[in-house]
């Protein structure tokens, strides 16, 4: 019974003792780096060139030789640097077309945009037009399969996401009741034309933006206007022209409702020329 309780008490002195030995070996090991024991020593050479004291060959050559060394540490990083990026593009080139388009279906906008930063093969992998047309059907819709954006699919989603954005900014000045935000954001043309969800029809711009003064004014009172979620969003875009459909789901006794903007772009910026909501029927 002694003799197993010695040999355990025996281990244990000698486990704690290398373990010691191995932290005081480890700290000498770190210290002496620091001071450059470890560093490899850089074999000088003459570089035959007028340095900055103006004699060839003399001790400032010693200071070019310092400085050449540097140097040549700095482009063998920059070699490493590239050659693994090189791997990468690479190992991206040798997959399958169908392979690739598939991983890549998995990145969301900004990391695909990311991506296409890495390198050449990377940025052919990321801006090719299956890719694209994959996360496009991700994010908004699979009714669109037949189309061929003439600029390809990344431009084609780069402006369907930027149209979606400016339809959901309408419904925010509509929440915050902004009449000046709303006049900014309706063209102002003498073809605009909005119909609301009571069916009254009003056309031209000054009486567009009255029809949205009154109608803040009646949602100050406890009216529609205020709580409501728009779901099923489909943007359709042709030149500088674009429609987005969706339901709205209004916190009133009418129930929700079917939507269609309209939109144009002027001068970069998109306008809404044409905001139809009608009761959705059950």
């Amino acid at each position: 019974m002694d003799e197993p309780s010695c040999f355990s008490s025996r281990s244990l002195l000698i486990a704690a003792g290398a373990t010691a030995l191995c932290c005081i070996y480890a700290l000498w090991a770190l210290r002496s780096n620091a001071e450059g024991v470890f560093r490899r020593p850089r074999k000088k050479k003459r570089c035959g060139c007028s340095c900055s004291c103006g004699v060839a060959g003399s001790s400032g050559g010693g200071d070019c030789d310092a400085r050449s060394g540097d140097g040549d540490m700095a482009v063998t990083d920059n070699k490493v640097g590239t050659a693994e990026r090189q791997a990468g593009g690479s190992m991206m080139e040798q997959l399958v077309p169908e392979i690739t388009t598939h991983a890549l279906s998995y990145l969301d906008y900004t990391s695909l945009c990311r991506l296409s930063m890495t390198n050449s093969a990377m940025r052919r992998a990321a801006n090719d037009d299956g890719a694209w047309k994959a996360l496009y059907h991700k994010d908004f819709t699979v009714e669109q399969d037949t189309v061929n954006p003439s600029n390809g699919w990344k431009a084609y989603y780069a402006a369907t996401k930027a149209i979606v954005n400016v339809n959901a900014e309408f419904y925010n000045i509509i929440r915050e009741r902004s009449l000046p935000a709303m006049s900014r954001f309706w063209l102002n043309a003498d073809y605009v034309k909005c119909i609301h969800a009571s069916g009254e029809l009003f056309t031209g711009y000054s009486a567009v933006i009255d029809s949205w003064a009154l109608l803040f004014n009646w949602g100050q009172g406890g009216g529609q206007g205020i709580d409501f979620q728009i779901r099923d969003v489909r943007a359709r875009i042709l030149g500088g022209v674009a429609w987005v459909t969706m339901n709205a789901y209004v916190d009133i006794d009418s129930g929700p409702f079917h939507v269609t903007n309209i939109y144009e772009l002027h001068d970069g910026r998109w306008h809404m020329v044409h905001h139809h909501s009608s009761v959705m029927l059950h």
